[in-house]
């Protein structure tokens, strides 16, 4: 029996087979790799197409916007080994290729490094091979701050996993805390007990006799040190310690809130204990004494508060207020001259000046003075001169009293300056040379450093201190004395012209300047009789001359740049890492009718 076959169903059956084909031969994506945690992603170009799987084969679900953050659940590779990403899309699962997003994890602990434990007391350590990374956490991938040399002892306040599973030391830095690979360092352990330590009461005052004398957390010297005391700095001894080597150690208020520990030969007692140092100091106030400081001195209410933070930071800091005896307003026009403030040429549009002389509109170019610098705008200048948004323990050293003190200013403090950035200063003979400056000219030879770093850069290398310069080899100028484009000679020339005698055999500040040392005593004697006896004893006040009447303003002032002293201070403040508890005096600026808030940075 025959049968005829019904030619839709033919063409049903046709278009089947043809269906089955087309799936049979179409190649199936990978399978998924599913993230343990899943991941952020940005899209990095759009609109990208969103397919239903991965490959361009597949049907299109949409597209979505360029830098919008999709959620991925996992990966897949197409036939060509092309990455997808699935995630969410449209309650649907969807596909994006992989390399149109940029990719974070949002796993708190998939990479980061593991949970500080602190030490108490600190532990000290030893560099066994180096020059060894510093970090600035656990790991390293994270960035590099610096480094310590071999052999170097280093102070160890912490340990943490790393982000390579490895256990990491956290070490005191210079300013900051870094991180160093633990199998890099020998540990001392700190001292195992304080029971065996003897403690006797003594409420007497002291005097320290040699310094700056270091300062422990514990009586002998595998505590950590937490700063110094100057020589002849008075204490109140409130008890005597021998540990158990046998060493006698004086214990005393370091702070309002810390307890110190300094060994007890380097200290002479003197009588019982009475009350605190006069409150006519400024040095050593209770709260309410220093609000009655500060209204005696004449600081405005818009100076007080960050004032205060400074104080409970550091009691023995002494701030006093510098009256200028000028309006705001006639200061701030007196500055704007064009040529007397300056900003990098890389600045933004709003710190350049665009008036008549330091822009030219037409063309759409500032002015360039000096060999590449431009004028500054009013708010930049403002903002540099406003005192008021400097009183930070990073800003604060450019009101630092430039007056020499041997109590604060010593080799080791120099060496805490240039032994950093890898300093071309950092050599016996530079600091010798640096001390004996300041001892000679009666300036801070912290001060005479910052200065040269400022100057010359941390790496030095200029022609004023090379030494090498055509036409004026064997010459130095350390401090850029003289060193601007005039008279047909560029900076380099006219410094080294000047360091010479300037062309009529001058003698001057020891001059000519044919040694290093010659170049930075007399530099430094050039300086004091400038510039301190001219009161200008501060890095703001040499930069900004306000302290010698209206008239003055805008003239005699040692450098252009107008972030020069802020920049200045805080080289100077590197002196002072090891301890800062002095009483240092810092001359703050005050004038009339200063605007009510701060002036902001444009």
């Amino acid at each position: 029996m025959s049968t005829k076959i019904n030619s839709k169903c033919i063409a049903v059956v046709t278009a089947l087979f043809m269906i089955m084909t087309v799936f049979a031969i179409l190649p199936a994506a990978g399978k998924a790799d599913v993230y343990g945690a899943t991941k952020k992603g940005t899209i990095k170009n759009g609109p990208l197409n969103v397919r239903s799987n991965a490959g361009t084969k597949y049907k299109k679900l949409g597209t979505i916007a360029k830098g919008k953050t999709i959620t991925i659940k996992g990966t897949k590779k197409d036939k060509n080994g092309t990455k997808w990403y699935k995630f969410k899309f449209k309650s649907k699962n969807g596909y994006v290729c992989a390399k149109y997003v940029t990719v974070k994890s949002t796993s708190k602990n998939s990479s980061s490094a593991g949970k500080l434990k602190t030490y108490s007391p600190s532990k000290k350590g030893t560099i066994k091979s180096g020059p060894l990374n510093v970090r600035s956490n656990a790991g390293t991938k994270y960035k590099k701050i610096g480094t310590v040399k071999k052999k170097a002892s280093v102070t160890i306040t912490g340990e943490k996993k790393g982000t390579d599973k490895a256990k990491w030391y956290r070490i005191k830095f210079g300013s900051k805390t870094g991180y160093v690979h633990s199998k890099y360092v020998t540990v001392k352990k700190a001292a195992s007990s304080s029971s065996k330590n003897k403690e006797t009461a003594l409420n007497k005052k002291a005097k320290i006799k040699n310094g700056p004398l270091n300062v422990r957390s514990g009586a002998g010297t595998n505590y950590s040190k937490i700063g110094s005391v100057a020589k002849g700095k008075s204490i109140t001894v409130l008890s005597k310690v021998t540990n158990s080597s046998g060493e006698v150690w004086y214990k005393f208020n370091y702070t309002s809130s810390k307890k110190g520990y300094v060994l007890s030969s380097y200290v002479t007692l003197t009588d019982t204990a009475g009350s605190q140092a006069p409150s006519g100091s400024g040095s050593n106030l209770s709260d309410a004494q220093f609000e009655t400081w500060m209204t005696s001195e004449g600081f405005p209410d818009s100076y007080k508060t960050k004032l205060r933070t400074l104080h409970k930071a550091h009691p023995q800091w002494i701030f006093k207020a510098q009256k200028t005896g000028l309006t705001w307003s006639s200061m701030l026009s007196k500055e704007m001259k064009i040529g007397i403030n300056l900003v990098e040429p890389t600045s933004p549009d709003s710190w350049k000046s665009k008036a008549a002389g330091a822009y030219n509109s037409s063309t759409g170019k500032y002015t360039t003075f000096d060999g590449r610098w431009n004028a500054a705008s009013e708010k930049i200048v403002a903002h540099y001169m406003d005192p008021r948004n400097f009183l930070t323990e990073s800003s604060i050293y450019q009101f630092m009293d430039h007056k020499f003190d041997s109590a604060s200013q010593n080799k080791n403090t120099i060496k805490s300056m240039v032994s950093r950035s890898s300093c071309f200063m950092n050599t016996t003979s530079y600091i010798n040379y640096l001390y004996n400056a300041g001892v000679n000219s009666k300036v801070n030879p912290n001060v005479i450093t910052a200065m040269v770093i400022m100057e010359q850069g941390w790496r030095g290398g200029s022609g004023l201190i090379s030494g090498n310069y055509s036409g004026y080899k064997g010459y130095y100028n350390h401090f850029n004395i003289g060193a601007y484009t005039a008279n047909g000679m560029n900076a380099t020339q006219r410094g080294l012209w000047w360091a010479k005698g300037a062309g009529t055999g001058a003698t001057s500040y020891g001059r000519p300047w044919n040694t290093i040392e010659k170049s930075l005593s007399g530099g430094a004697s050039y300086y004091s009789s400038n510039y301190l006896t001219n009161n200008q004893y501060t890095y703001y006040t040499k930069k900004f001359n306000v302290m010698n009447g209206l008239n003055n303003v805008a003239s005699h002032q040692y450098m252009t740049n107008t972030s020069g002293a802020e920049s200045e201070g805080k080289i100077l403040k590197y002196a002072y890492e090891a301890s800062d508890n002095y009483p240092i005096v810092f001359h703050i600026p005050v004038y009339n009718s200063m605007p009510s808030s701060p002036c902001a940075k444009p």
